[in-house]
Formats: structure tokens, sequence, C-alpha cells
């Protein structure tokens, strides 16, 4: 399935002018949807174990576009904070409601012309809320850095980018930090909203220094979650059980803070 959006600019004066469509015809099915709305539980995983997850897996599963025959792809984030750090500092205080703010890319360094997304994504007791537009990099910097706010043809873009404008009104931010890292994908194939994901070499840079790398979760691990608006079907829980896997508490953005509020170099690579 492919998605066309077409973008009118306004300046801050009210001129507006139109630039080229902006074409999604190559994104795949899962790629590129607006909104989730889920419950996702986190596992930390050995090699050994993700290799027998994997196996089990592909009774109920297939993987997605970008993961077949066992392929993974990389995932870059920018996260957005202030000065101070407000935005995390919330954050892993475990609030009932939080939410944070990041560019994501599958493409690094990111270049003009690249889809990036602009994801806001909220957490209220426990479900995640995530909302997100698709635009070409150097629109999406338009936007941050110059107030020059796309007009989308359809109501969810628009509402979702009123969100993100909203969210950047109230709070002071810029470029924070950069967390990249590898992913395996899976849907489940009864359960729409049923997806696994396994991610490795988790890494984060602060994004005024992005030489200096800090390793966020140790070889040979992986950070496997399952994300879903439902219950876990009984094959999935069996697995878990079977394997003493246990819900666990991990953020990416919050363990790159954590280790820079700790002074931890033994990860810096």
């Amino acid at each position: 399935m492919g998605y066309t959006f077409f973008i009118i600019y306004k300046t801050k004066k009210g001129c507006n002018y139109a630039l080229n469509a902006v074409y999604f015809n190559k994104l795949k099915k899962g790629i590129y949807m607006q909104s989730f709305n889920r419950f996702e539980e986190k596992f930390i995983i050995t090699q050994e174990q993700k290799v027998d997850l994997v196996s089990y897996f592909k009774n109920y599963c297939f993987f997605d576009a970008f993961s077949e025959k066992d392929k993974i792809y990389s995932i870059f984030n920018i996260y957005y904070d202030t000065q101070n750090d407000d935005i995390i500092r919330h954050s892993v205080s475990k609030p009932d409601y939080k939410e944070k703010f990041r560019i994501r890319s599958y493409t690094y360094p990111i270049k003009d012309e690249d889809l990036v997304f602009l994801e806001i994504k909220k957490k209220i007791k426990g479900r995640v809320i995530k909302r997100r537009v698709g635009l070409r990099y150097k629109e999406a910097i338009n936007f941050l850095e110059c107030k020059i706010a796309p007009v989308f043809t359809d109501y969810t873009n628009n509402q979702v980018l009123n969100e993100i404008s909203y969210f950047l009104e109230k709070n002071q931010v810029q470029p924070h930090w950069i967390i990249s890292y590898d992913r395996m994908a899976l849907f489940a194939k009864e359960i729409e909203s049923l997806r696994i994901t396994f991610d490795s070499n988790i890494f984060a840079r602060p994004f005024q220094n992005q030489n200096k790398k800090t390793k966020l979760i140790d070889d040979g691990l992986f950070l496997m979650e399952i994300k879903t608006q439902n219950n876990f079907p009984l094959w999935l829980t069996s697995k878990l059980s079977e394997l003493q896997l246990y819900n666990q508490s991990f953020s990416k953005y919050g363990t790159a803070y954590k280790l820079k509020f700790l002074g931890d170099d033994k990860n810096v690579i």
C-alpha cells in the first residue's frame, strides 16, 4: 500500500506556497501508521533465547517487510529535551503521565530528502499512545527551527501536527540525544495489533558530540518488546512462561540519561 500526501507550507506571515508532493509509495504496511494506542512490555533476553523465540514465533507471526529472511534494519531517533533534561527527568520519575518528542529516521547521516517521522509519544498509566507525521528531513527542520508549518490535506496528519506544535510551544526543547539500534520485527498473523521487535546494538550519542557513543545494552543481549492493544494470546504467554521471561522496565533514552547522570564511562566507545 502506498501513501501520497500533498503539502502546502504556511509561513508565519501567512504566505502560502506549494511544494512538490511527498511520495511514500515505497513504504510498506506498518511503517507509516499515524497513530498507535497500545501496551508495551519489554524483556532483556540472551542470544540463545532470541533464536528460540524467533523460531517459535514463526509459527504464529510473519516478518515485517524490512525483516524478511531474518534481516535487521537500523533505526535512528533524535530526542528533543530542554537544557536541563526536564523531559527525561520527569519521565524517569515514573509519573502517571509523561511524553517525549523525537525525530525518527531509518538512515544516518540524515540527508535533506530522506523521509523522517516527527513522533510524539505519551504514556498514560501504562498505556502508550504514539502519534506521528512523515516529512522529508529538510521539511521537518523547517518546521522545528524556522516555524514553517506544513498543512496536510487530511485531518489526522493535521491533528498530529497540532499536538506536536503544542508540545513544542510549552517546552523549550532542542536536539539532545541520538539513540540508534538494529531491529528485527514480526507481526502476529491473526492479531493485527500484536507486534514483536528485537533490538540490538543499542547506542546513544549526544547530539552535540556525535563521535562519543555509549552502549546501552551489553553485547549478546537483546531488548524484546511486545506491543499490543489487548491481552497476550495463549501461545505467547505459554512461551514466555516456559523461558521464565518477565516484563522489565527499560527506556533507551532513560538509560542514556542515567549513564550521563551517574558519570558511568565504562560503556563509552
